[in-house]
């Protein structure tokens, strides 16, 4: 029989047998679904193996959020730190952002921010591609967050030294 003859005899409503399912349905969807599952993710595929490829998800771990939040604010502690510093007489050393310095404060603010939360949230989506076949996005964006810290950590003895 072809396909198109199938279809027909489907949709007719012929060779369709009675419903044999019996009690609750059990993909009905509650209150644990939205509150338990919500939070702790959706039964025994929650934890799915795929180290071998590269995937988008449509859910982000906790902690994996949390460390682009920090790389942001961390990010604005530095532009603060930064215009501390060339308050006091230091120089930007990065080309781009020296010259939206000389156009003024927020523009170098509003670009720095809107970089690097572009460049969170790229990280955040490719949390699980390989990078250069060496990483992946999760990796780099924890690394990205120590170099940060490792950066305001420079620029906070820097203000002690020119005090």
């Amino acid at each position: 029989m072809p396909a198109e003859d199938q279809l027909m005899t489907l949709a007719s409503g012929e060779d369709l047998q009675a419903e044999r399912r019996r009690g609750p349905d059990r993909r009905r969807h509650s209150w644990r679904t939205l509150t338990y599952c919500g939070l702790h993710g959706r039964g025994r595929r929650h934890q799915v193996r795929r180290h071998d490829s590269s995937y988008y998800l449509d859910r982000y771990d906790h902690g994996l959020v949390y460390t682009g939040l920090l790389v942001l604010l961390l990010s604005c502690v530095d532009a603060m730190l930064t215009l501390t510093l060339l308050d006091k007489g230091a120089y930007e050393a990065n080309h781009l952002m020296a010259h939206l310095l000389s156009i003024g404060d927020k523009p170098f603010l509003v670009t720095k921010i809107a970089m690097t939360a572009a460049g969170v949230l790229f990280l955040l989506m490719h949390a699980h591609f390989r990078i250069l076949r060496v990483t992946n996005g999760k990796r780099v964006l924890q690394l990205l967050a120590g170099i940060y810290g490792l950066l305001i950590a420079w620029e906070l003895l820097l203000l002690g030294v020119i005090e």
